[in-house]
């Protein structure tokens, strides 16, 4: 069984790189600081994930992409699902580790509308690691029980949150200059389409 963390504790423990569970609006999460290289090695140690697939990454604000300087036209959804089941896509941030990227110099960035992880990420003042707790390849935990049964090797321990979805963020990104929908979420393309597309014509 997976240690209970206060949220005061699970911020000491990502504040001292290690990696810990905590709830998202989606699923359970399991994350780290995410200019870390030693702790973004632990998640992935934890989730026995195989190399060469990214990690998405949660801001604490939509403010958080200008401060990256980050030029991307998908700013627009940002504001308009932020926060969210909504991960967008863009250049990765100086600093990430090639862990983070997969050396696809691209990241998936997203602002959690759940309370808790809203909270760590914000009181941590800098951009996390937010992957699925689960061992890849299994289904993500919507509850504490199922993080436990999960298998996670090397965290620290779980912010209880009571039950979380089980669903899944959108993923979009850019192709050719036009949304792409890398993965179908809560969020719909219709949704996204009333914002992106009178954006696009506009420019």
């Amino acid at each position: 069984m997976l240690r209970r963390l206060t949220v005061d504790e699970a911020v000491d423990a990502l504040r001292a790189g290690r990696a810990i569970v905590f709830p998202t609006e989606t699923s359970y999460g399991v994350g780290c600081r995410a200019h870390d290289a030693v702790a973004v090695a632990r998640v992935i140690e934890a989730k026995g994930r195989p190399e060469g697939k990214p990690l998405p990454i949660l801001l604490p604000s939509v403010d958080e992409l200008r401060r990256c300087h980050l030029e991307t036209p998908l700013i627009v959804l940002a504001e308009a699902f932020w926060p969210g089941p909504l991960t967008l896509v863009v250049p990765a941030f100086p600093g990430l580790p090639d862990a983070v990227t997969a050396g696809t110099h691209m990241v998936g960035v997203r602002m959690s509308a759940h309370p808790v992880a809203a909270e760590l990420v914000e009181r941590l003042g800098e951009p996390m690691v937010a992957t699925s707790a689960n061992r890849s390849g299994e289904p993500a935990a919507s509850t504490v029980a199922e993080c436990d049964a999960a298998g996670l090797v090397g965290v620290d321990g779980v912010v209880d949150g009571g039950s979380s979805p089980g669903s899944h963020s959108t993923v979009v990104g850019l192709y050719a200059g036009d949304l792409r929908i890398f993965r179908q979420g809560t969020i719909s393309e219709a949704r996204l389409r009333a914002v992106w597309d009178p954006v696009r014509e506009l420019s």
